[in-house]
């Protein structure tokens, strides 16, 4: 999909995966569907293209019988403004290793540790994994 959906690796992983708001000019009728994420990404995101009147049939999604040690990832879309996001590894000692600029109309998931800086005013929806388990389980902040 061209430079429209950036994937940054490390060390032979994927810390982010940043999907350009132009990434769906890359669609047709055609190929109305792809997904931009790694079968074992616990986050499957894929973009589409459907046509006035196209239909998805009724279905339900199945529930996983266990989930152990599942790795946390978070989704976000920029809805205006402008974030920068910086990326931290914690199988380095948590040193930053790398950053970039997400801008509105464009779509992150983070699969590694991250701070993001608001540019500017920035409206934003961030969808990850749950159920809440409060704050003191759900983060490790990084001094």
């Amino acid at each position: 999909m061209n430079n429209s959906v950036q994937k940054i690796e490390h060390n032979g992983k994927i810390m982010a995966i940043v999907i350009r708001k132009q990434s769906f000019d890359n669609l047709s009728i055609e190929n109305p569907m792809q997904f931009v994420t790694p079968d074992e990404f616990p986050f499957q995101t894929g973009i589409q293209l459907r046509p006035r009147g196209n239909i998805v049939d009724t279905h339900f999604h199945l529930p996983f019988a266990e989930l152990t040690n599942y790795p946390v990832q978070e989704f976000f879309h920029i809805v205006s403004g402008k974030v920068q996001v910086e990326l931290f590894d914690d199988r380095e000692n948590d040193a930053k290793i790398g950053q970039f600029i997400v801008y509105s109309g464009d779509y992150c998931i983070l699969n590694t540790g991250h701070k993001i800086v608001f540019l500017e005013e920035t409206k934003m929806l961030e969808i990850k994994q749950g159920p809440y388990r409060g704050r003191e389980n759900e983060k490790r902040f990084v001094k």
